[in-house]
């Protein structure tokens, strides 16, 4: 009975207080903030097989943004445009993505992967948060799969600013 003489006052309170929760606002429009220029900033290789088998992070993970002399990974942009197109720049990275074409999200709603094509050529990355995006910044994932097995045995992840 001392139990529910104690609680009473305490629910009462937090029911009060429900009133004075400010509102958060509305869902920010992902596809506004991914319109612009996005350099790469890092390059990263992850060798999923070895993450899996639980390998330590020397063995997983490699930062490729500066491995080849003359080649840094960190010549490739991408922009995207609010028609709906893009166009992405290798430089003299080698960075294996379709150039132009158009973009979209997988959901306009929850937004987890950019969809690009041209023609009959495909592509999806992955994003991997939009947290930062705020500060003009952004992770993608692309991962490639085994053509025989079926399974995913590389991620590449990219890590990107806006110009």
């Amino acid at each position: 009975m001392k139990k529910l003489i104690i609680y009473i006052p305490i629910l009462l309170f937090i029911v009060s207080c429900a009133d004075e929760i400010p509102e958060i606002g509305e869902r920010a429009n992902r596809k506004e903030q991914m319109v612009g220029t996005w350099q790469l900033e890092k390059f990263v290789q992850t060798d999923l097989k070895a993450k899996a088998k639980a390998y330590p992070a020397f063995a997983t993970e490699k930062d490729l943004t500066n491995i080849f002399e003359n080649n840094p990974y960190t010549d490739f942009s991408i922009s995207f445009n609010s028609d709906g197109t893009f166009t992405s720049v290798t430089g003299n990275s080698f960075i294996d993505m379709i150039e132009q074409g158009n973009w979209s999200f997988d959901s306009d709603e929850v937004p987890s992967k950019i969809l690009l094509s041209n023609g009959s050529q495909n592509q999806t990355i992955v994003i991997g948060s939009f947290a930062n995006i705020i500060y003009d910044k952004i992770e993608f994932t692309i991962v490639k799969v085994d053509a025989n097995t079926k399974k995913e045995t590389i991620s590449y992840t990219y890590y990107l600013s806006k110009k």
